[in-house]
Parts: C-alpha cells; structure tokens; sequence
C-alpha cells in the first residue's frame, strides 16, 4: 500500500515539472513576442518622427520665392581675351590605306580625306562658336605642322601613294587654302604658322642643316603665303627646326616632333617630349610646345605640351610597330590671355566614316 501511494506521488510531482516547463516555455515565447512588438512600435514611433520632420520641412517652404543676384558691374559681361589654336598635322592625304592590312581599323584614301578635312573644318567652327560663350576669342592662329602628304621617301611609300609628291602638295595646298579662307571669314585676326614635317621631303634621307631646302610642304607654305589675298591673314613660316609665335606675351613653340626620340615605355610621349622641351626651353623658353608626328594625340599641362593625332589615322605601319589604333582627330587649343595659360586642350574628332562603318 505504502508503494502504491509513493508511486502515485511520483507521478505527480512528474505531470508537475512538465506542466512547469510547458508554462515556463509559453512565458518565455510570450516575452520574446513582446520584446518583437516593442521593437516595432520603437522604430514606428521613429519613422513618424523623421515623416513628421520632412513634412515641416517641405512646408517650410511653401511661398519661397527665387532671388537673382545680378552680376556686379565689374563682372558683368567681361570675358577675358582668348586665342584659338587649331592644329593641322599629319594628313597624309595621298596614302591608301587597304581595310585588310589593318583588320578593318580603318580605310583610307584622297576621298576619304576629303570627307575628313570637311567634318573637321565644320566641327571646329562649331567648338569656336562654342568657346566664345565664355571668352572673347578674335584671333586664331592655324598651325600647319608638317606630314600633309607621305611622299616617296621610302618604297613602301611610293606603293601606297596615289599621287605623285607634286600632285599631292598642290591637293592638300588647295584644300589649306579653303580652310584658312574659311577662318579668315570667322576671325579679326588670323596668324597661320608652319613647320616641315619629315616625310615631305625630296630626298630619302632626312637633312638637318638643310631640311627644309628639300621639302614640298616647306614650298607650298611660301607659296600660299605670296599669293595670300585675305587682309586679316599673316603668314610665320618657320625657317628652322623650331618655329616661335608671340601671342600677346604668351609663347607659343611649334615643331613637327620627329627629333623627339620615343622611346616607348611606360612613360609614353609624356619623357622624351619633357626631356626635348626642357633642352630647347635652355635656349628659348616656350610657354606651350606643340607637335605631332606620332599620330597620339595628348596634353600634359604640366609639361606644357600638346601632341596632335591625325587625320589618316590607323595603318599597316602603325600595326607593325604595334601602336595603339587611334581614331582620326586633330586638336583645338584655348590660351587665355588673362590667365597667360592654357586652359583648355581637346581632340577634334573627324572620324564619322568609321563610325559608320561599325554599325
């Protein structure tokens, strides 16, 4: 009897534990249920707070009316002078370059060169236009640096060419004389400066005391320059290697770039171009330096320069020294005569036949 009783309370002090725990486990969900809930109601109460806040605000400004500040009458309509350089270089308007020989990068010919010389001459009068909304630009000067034709300095050249170098000097002397023309029409001033580029020469190998008594674009230049009619138009024929253009207390540097020594590398034209400006600057200092020859166009405001791209752009030669496939462009220059620097240098692009192509 005694067993059965003990037995009995056993069993019931065990339904006792487990009802505990059920209640105990109950009790605890119930907590974490409030615990969530307050959470919830917390951060409701906050995003009331931060709408009711961005409500006041928007409110706030209801009825604001806009001031304008005028321009004080120091500044009011006072733009600083400003000159224009447009950069002509390495055209080499009578080489043919076959699609095939640079993997379809590009196509080039006298047509295509026409084409190309055209877009450029109205994308720049479209810059210009541009630019003297926030400076007052009456003159530009035209630098005509060099390699308008290829010539026959090489036989592979003569192979691409489709004119002979005299005929080639007298296409590309006639479609200078139509952009200058062009320009003497949009400017009170135009100064139209030269250098000899290395492949318009005569001979097949390049001359340096005598490099210019060789070249076709050297004969052309002054040719031009007589028979200039344009009152506006004055004409800097560099006589040397290096050509000097004073433009208000600003000067200007122009070469072709062939005695710039690439070296490829890491460094780019960035070096060498540095290395040859500050030998020159020893003997003349130069503001800005400007060249081409290398189909890249760049600036390095630092160094004072600006390379020129092209307008042949891509060919078989650029693929056999594995240079990167630029497309054709020239380049546009502003030199503020109130700063005394350059404050702005872009690419022209001339390059829609490409585009084109591609869709």
């Amino acid at each position: 009897m005694a067993a059965q009783k003990s037995a009995v309370r056993e069993i019931a002090a065990a339904i006792t534990a487990s009802d505990q725990l059920a209640a105990d486990a109950e009790l605890a969900r119930l907590r974490a249920e409030v615990a969530s809930y307050r959470k919830r109601y917390t951060a409701a109460l906050a995003q009331i707070d931060r709408e009711r806040e961005r409500a006041d605000a928007l409110a706030s400004l209801q009825g604001v009316k806009s001031v304008r500040r005028p321009a004080s009458k120091a500044t009011r309509g006072k733009r600083h002078a400003a000159s224009v350089v447009l950069m002509l270089s390495d055209i080499h308007c009578e080489e043919r370059v076959d699609p095939a020989t640079v993997n379809g990068e590009n196509d080039y010919s006298l047509d295509v060169c026409e084409a190309r010389l055209a877009e450029l001459e109205r994308r720049f009068f479209e810059m210009l236009e541009h630019e003297r909304q926030i400076a007052d630009i009456r003159r530009v000067v035209v630098w005509i640096g060099g390699d308008l034709i290829t010539g026959h300095i090489h036989p592979d050249c003569v192979e691409v060419a489709q004119l002979s170098p005299p005929n080639a000097t007298r296409w590309i002397a006639e479609r200078m004389r139509g952009l200058i023309d062009a320009v003497a029409e949009r400017a009170d001033s135009v100064i139209v400066c030269t250098n000899a580029g290395n492949h318009g020469r005569s001979t097949e190998k390049n001359r340096i005391a005598t490099e210019l008594d060789h070249s076709w674009e050297q004969l052309m230049y002054h040719t031009l320059a007589r028979e200039e009619r344009n009152a506006n138009v004055e004409w800097q024929i560099a006589t040397g290697h290096l050509g000097y253009i004073d433009l208000d207390g600003f000067t200007l540097r122009t070469t072709h770039g062939h005695s710039i020594r690439y070296a490829g590398g890491v460094y780019g034209l960035a070096l060498p171009a540095s290395k040859a400006i500050a030998a020159w600057d020893a003997h003349r200092r130069a503001d800005l330096t400007v060249f081409g020859h290398y189909h890249t166009w760049g600036w390095l405001r630092g160094g004072r320069y600006v390379s020129n791209g092209s307008v042949i752009g891509h060919s078989a030669y650029a693929v056999r020294i594995k240079a990167t496939p630029e497309r054709p462009c020239q380049g546009l220059v502003v030199i503020d005569h109130g700063r005394n620097e350059v404050t702005k240098a872009y690419p022209i692009f001339c390059d829609s036949d490409l585009r084109k192509a591609k869709r």
